[in-house]
């Protein structure tokens, strides 16, 4: 199963360790594409032609995805993006949020029944939660 796993890079840089931890975990599920591990430490020039780079490259990983997995603690326009991107080609998505999060969960992710949201408290839970939802006979 191939996961793209969205998390907010520009903006959300103090959950960078978290987004690793997630993928670690994402990779015992099946293939993990992400941003994050295009990562290599040092930033993207910036600019149009970088940003059109990493919108082509990150539009064509989702519709090569089975699954969109995202982290939506921290308010992101470009996780936001994905998100809908994928649903509307027709992929499924699952938004984590961490209920400890500074930032309140938005309206649009929380009221969208397409979107299977879990919420969590510590990593240890939610590695549980995705376990089941990710098991075979989930679906």
């Amino acid at each position: 199963m191939k996961l793209f796993f969205a998390g907010s890079i520009r903006g959300g840089g103090g959950y960078t360790k978290v987004y690793r931890r997630i993928i670690a975990l994402l990779n015992t599920h099946g293939e993990v594409i992400s941003e994050l591990q295009n990562d290599s430490g040092i930033p993207e020039k910036e600019g149009k032609k970088a940003d059109m780079a990493i919108h082509a490259r990150t539009s064509k990983a989702i519709r090569h995805s089975d699954l969109v997995i995202a982290e939506v603690s921290h308010p992101s326009i470009g996780v936001g993006y994905e998100i809908a991107l994928a649903e509307s080609i027709g992929i499924p998505v699952i938004a984590l949020y961490h209920r400890g999060s500074e930032h309140r969960l938005s309206a649009m992710i929380a009221g969208n029944e397409k979107i299977v949201t879990l919420p969590y408290d510590t990593f240890e839970e939610l590695g549980v939660l995705l376990k089941k939802q990710l098991a075979p006979d989930s679906s």
